[in-house]
Order: structure tokens, then sequence, then C-alpha cells
């Protein structure tokens, strides 16, 4: 509430903390707050035509910008006005010399902010140095480590903090121990599963089977965790690529936790999870994963 009614006097936040903390819902009430013709104790009326607007998703003053592509980049485009063709999206800079048309503030929001490339990292300095006075820009990111720390040092950080796990269970009472774990403690990643349990205990099955495999079952695991990859796309309506990713992320959050896992295991899961985001193909990446997995187990 003291961010929303501006008492803390600055124009850039960041909101950092693990997937599900929480991080996209704050800066959503944060943004309808700065937005707001006629903000109040608690922050936005609801009622006025910026939040009315906003609601509806057609504010010209507030501004969203995330990653683009394949490969999950913000580049300099969406920040400076370099190279910009007619019909693309407006950038944040450009957005910001524009004074507020029917809000408070002009707000732009950068989803992922550490998956800003260095010139469109550098670019958005310069905003961040000299502000405007009707600009606020809110930040997110899941890791805080690899967002540059000249941008990092201009914005007041604020961590979203994960709730106990008796809260947890609180926000839904009948979860399993499995979706608990796999959840990280985060509650949106609780209710993500909650949602859609059949693929989540799926892949905590599929977790608990590879102390079970052969060690020449690498390709029969593989055929395996993609089918649930499909299941799991299925299911939360996304693309296969962002389901392969997710799965080996869910599969790595289960192993770090499961006590007669070696850490070599999860530690191949993270490195998996990290060349599906970087675009190589799955297929690849998992029959490395498992035959890495299977041939660590050593019997």
């Amino acid at each position: 509430m003291r961010l929303a009614r501006g008492d803390l006097g600055t124009h850039a936040i960041l909101l950092y903390g693990t997937a599900g903390s929480g991080k996209q819902h704050l800066s959503t009430l944060l943004a309808q707050a700065w937005l707001c013709q006629n903000p109040g104790a608690e922050g936005a009326d609801g009622s006025c035509r910026a939040c009315q607007t906003y609601e509806r998703g057609t504010n010209a003053d507030f501004l969203l910008v995330a990653p683009q592509g394949a490969s999950r980049i913000i580049v300099r485009k969406q920040i400076s006005n370099d190279n910009v063709k007619e019909g693309e999206p407006t950038p944040l800079l450009e957005f910001f010399r524009t004074l507020p048309v029917a809000s408070k503030h002009r707000v732009a929001l950068i989803e992922d902010a550490h998956r800003m490339n260095a010139s469109s990292a550098n670019s958005l300095l310069k905003t961040l140095e000299e502000p405007h006075p009707h600009g606020k820009l809110i930040l997110t990111t899941d890791s805080v480590g690899s967002v540059l720390p000249t941008i990092l040092s201009r914005c007041l950080a604020v961590v979203c903090e994960l709730p106990s796990e008796e809260s947890l269970r609180t926000l839904a009472p009948n979860v399993s121990e499995d979706l608990i774990r796999m959840s990280d403690g985060a509650p949106g990643r609780v209710l993500a599963a909650v949602q859609n349990p059949e693929a989540y205990e799926r892949i905590a099955a599929f977790a608990r089977s590879l102390f079970e495999r052969p060690r020449g079952g690498a390709l029969v695991a593989a055929e395996d965790f993609r089918q649930i990859c499909e299941l799991l796309a299925a299911k939360n309506g996304s693309g296969v690529r962002v389901a392969n990713a997710l799965a080996v992320e869910l599969l790595a959050t289960y192993l770090a936790r499961e006590p007669a896992a070696p850490a070599e295991w999860t530690q191949a899961a993270v490195d998996s999870h990290r060349r599906i985001v970087g675009n190589v193909g799955a297929p690849i990446v998992f029959d490395a994963l498992f035959a890495s997995i299977l041939t660590e187990r050593g019997f």
C-alpha cells in the first residue's frame, strides 16, 4: 500500500522471487493503483475510467513488455525506438515520452526482466537514471541474480517471500504431498498443480520410477516422459515446448527434495531445463538426461 500511494517516492520497482510466489498478481495490483485517477488508502478505487480500461486490457497508459520468440528474450526494439517497424508495439522509451491519456501515470511492466539482452538492458538505463515525472516502471524476475547490477541498483527491490507449508495447506487443504513437493513452496504453483493434478502426479510417479528402471532403459524413459509433457501441454493449454520446460523443471524440483536421489540427478535435470529454454530439441535433451540419470544410478 505504501508503494501504491507513492509514499516511498520511487519510480521503478523490481519484484523478485521464485515462480508462483505472487509477483505477477502483485505487479497487476500495483500497476492499477498507479494508473488509478483516484487512488485511496487501499490502492485503486476500481471505478474510475483508468481502472475500468485497465481491467478490460485497453488502458492506453499501460505497456506490457515480455520476452518474445522461442528464445524468450526481450530485445532492444521493445525498449528503444531503433528499427521499429510500422504496426509493431510501441517501445518503452517512446511510450514514456507521452503524457498520460486518462490515468494518473504512465505505467510499464517488464516481465522476466532477467531475459533482457545486453542491448535492451543498456537502453533501459537512461530511463532509470532520468525518469519522467509521469512514468512508473515495474520489473519482475524469477532470477534476481541474472539482472544486471546497474539495473538492480536503480530500482527498489522487493522480495516476494514464500508462505509456510501450513499456509499452503490452508490454501489447498486436499493437496497431496507430491504436489506440495513440486510446488517448491510457491502458492501459485500449488494452485496450478491442484487445477491439473493428473499431469503433476504422473511426473511424481515417473520420478519415483527412476529408481527401478534398468540402466539400458533411457530411450523408454524419454518416451514416457515425452508423453507426460504432451499431457501437461493439453491440460495447461500451452505449447509443447513450454510444457517440456515446465515438466523438466518440476522433475528437478521433485528430485531436489527427494533424499534418496543423488545430487547429480537434480543437476542433470537443471541443465536439461536450461537447454530446452535455450531451444535445444527436447528429444535429444530427454535421451541424454535419462541416459545420464540411469547410468549414474549405478545398479
